[in-house]
């Protein structure tokens, strides 16, 4: 059955390949036609993908106390990102050769957002690629529904180690070695630096609570491999009984594969107060994120009709790498949460809020 990649961006990083659900929105994107393929791309996933990259730079902390020299902790969480309203639906205002199926849609759910995808009805544009006229000007070459509404949360998760050096205070580091599950393989890393800056500034020392300002980086690769009945191929890009003529130059579609890379840098201060076993803790700071999304191999595209046999035909282009979703953010926060602390467990919870809200959570082991 075909898996749709719009689920594998969201389920990729957390492991969960194997879940991949069976659809056919991949199909429906290509049918877009060349010259609105990568606007219906990138108004779907583009807030998935900030998401992610969202959800990837936050959970560095949970108190702004440091570790004594040489203690160290092991911290395994998770983060669900939520995206904004705004993100939920896209534009249908500026395509050029697509059109609404029902007159007056202007605007189409994204992974993000909520309910079925909306008919567009691909036409045959006034000229050809040379610039002469089309002989087949307006008419219909295939109709499909965009892809629907996934979910506004999105999954992130963390593996972090924390060791207390000199100076420096405390080091984290985020790491997962290449993992592959069914179709798809996944790695991150990232690197942390916490500093107790209240140590410095005389009489606020002495205060009862901890203070720290917080660097941290995140990066993610993540590769999914299109299934032989996944594959995009011409058979899928034309209905009606309107015919193709296959490129010559490549009839191979087994390349076919999406990378995802983000990259999320975070800073800012946290400040935290040990009452007994229950440490609350509140944080400001801003978070930049950067994404992109491609759908790499070779895949075929629709060129210009040509007669063939007595009948016109939809020529074949074979591109490589015909779509490249991108995005990036910078959001300012601010950071509420608390910690509890059981000998040498500890669990913490805590929210975001920012552009791209998120809630996280954990659980690990201290050791001074």
């Amino acid at each position: 059955m075909k898996k749709t990649i719009f689920v594998a961006l969201a389920l990729l990083i957390c492991g969960y390949t194997t879940s991949l659900k069976a659809q056919n929105e991949i199909t429906n994107i290509f049918k877009s036609g060349l010259t609105d393929l990568n606007t219906v791309a990138n108004g779907y996933l583009k807030p998935a993908g900030n998401s992610l990259a969202a959800g990837l730079g936050s959970n560095w902390y949970n108190t702004a106390a440091v570790h004594k020299t040489w203690g160290f902790d092991l911290t395994i969480g998770g983060s669900v990102v939520m995206a904004p309203q705004s993100e939920r639906t896209f534009d249908l205002t500026g395509l050029t050769n697509l059109k609404p199926t029902v007159t007056g849609t202007t605007s189409a759910p994204t992974f993000a957002g909520k309910g079925s995808g909306v008919g567009l009805t691909l036409f045959q544009p006034d000229k050809l690629s040379d610039g002469t006229a089309n002989p087949l000007k307006g008419q219909q070459i295939v109709s499909f529904t965009t892809p629907k509404g996934i979910s506004k949360y999105i999954p992130a998760p963390t593996v972090q180690f924390t060791i207390g050096l000199p100076f420096i205070n405390d080091l984290s580091i985020r790491w997962m070695p290449t993992v592959k599950a069914s179709d798809a393989e996944v790695s991150f890393w990232g690197i942390g630096v916490k500093h107790n800056f209240k140590q410095w500034i005389p009489g606020i020392k002495l205060l009862p609570f901890d203070a720290s300002v917080l660097v941290g980086y995140t990066h993610l690769n993540a590769n999914y491999y299109f299934p032989t009945s996944a594959e995009i191929t011409p058979d899928k890009l034309v209905s009606g009984g309107l015919g193709y003529v296959a490129d010559p130059n490549l009839n191979n579609y087994s390349t076919q594969s999406m990378r995802i890379n983000t990259n999320s840098f975070t800073t800012g201060i946290v400040v935290s107060k040990t009452l007994l076993f229950f440490t609350p803790y509140v944080g400001v700071g801003i978070v930049k994120t950067k994404f992109d999304v491609v759908m790499a191999g070779d895949y075929p595209t629709l060129g210009d009709p040509v007669l063939s046999g007595g009948t016109y035909k939809m020529t074949i282009k074979n591109i490589a790498d015909p779509v490249k979703v991108t995005g990036s953010e910078t959001m300012p926060n601010a950071t509420f949460g608390f910690r509890l602390k059981f000998a040498l467990l500890s669990i913490h919870a805590q929210y975001v809020a920012q552009k791209y809200a998120t809630a996280s959570a954990g659980f690990g082991f201290t050791f001074r």
